[in-house]
């Protein structure tokens, strides 16, 4: 490994650390900000930089540039919350994050994908000021309810609750798994697109 190498992965963990401490110490989102464009301004354009109230589409055919992006944002301590299909990801034992598996096995005490009130209650009680919401099943939750208003219903008051918290909803989603009248609804709500290699 070169030095250069060594010293831009030090200088980078330091970075990390230093927004950590900063948060804990309740030190101001203006210096917060800062070192977390300095921390992301390493990749320079290849860097996804999420601004608070604003809301992501991810279009992939499976949640691995999505998962990679979530693991990022709660790596740096923000209060995430991850609904997902994706049962034995390591999120679920981070601190800041609230995991919760989209499944019908009920020992893994989440919820099943018609269970959109309950998914809905467990968001508004949990989310944080500047919180991020993750959800990568909603294919999924489409192809088990028996109403398309519902799912989108369900969407849209998460989308507000999100942003009157000045926060940030990723949505991953497969669009070729959901038809065309669902996913132009989506994108309404739905502003921006994270731009990623097709997998």
């Amino acid at each position: 490994m070169s030095d250069n190498k060594v010293y831009k992965e030090g200088y980078k963990d330091g970075l990390k650390f230093a927004i950590l401490a900063a948060r804990k110490q309740g030190v101001s989102e203006e210096f917060i900000t800062r070192l977390e464009r300095e921390y992301s301004g390493e990749n320079g354009e290849t860097a996804i930089k999420l601004v608070y109230g604003e809301t992501y589409l991810i279009y992939e055919k499976r949640n691995m540039k999505g998962m990679e992006i979530i693991s990022g944002v709660a790596e740096q301590g923000f209060p995430v919350i991850v609904m997902s299909r994706d049962t034995k990801s390591n999120l679920s034992l981070s601190k800041n994050v609230k995991f919760a598996p989209i499944t019908y096995d009920e020992a893994l005490t989440g919820f099943n994908p018609t269970q959109l009130s309950q998914m809905q209650e467990y968001v508004i009680s949990n989310l944080a000021d500047k919180g991020v919401l993750y959800i990568d099943c909603i294919d999924y939750i489409f192809s088990t309810s028996t109403s398309v208003q519902n799912v989108i219903r369900f969407l849209t008051v998460l989308k507000d609750k999100v942003l009157d918290r000045s926060g940030i909803f990723i949505l991953s989603l497969n669009k070729d798994a959901i038809a065309k009248a669902e996913l132009s609804m989506i994108e309404k709500e739905f502003k921006n697109t994270i731009k990623i290699k097709t997998d």
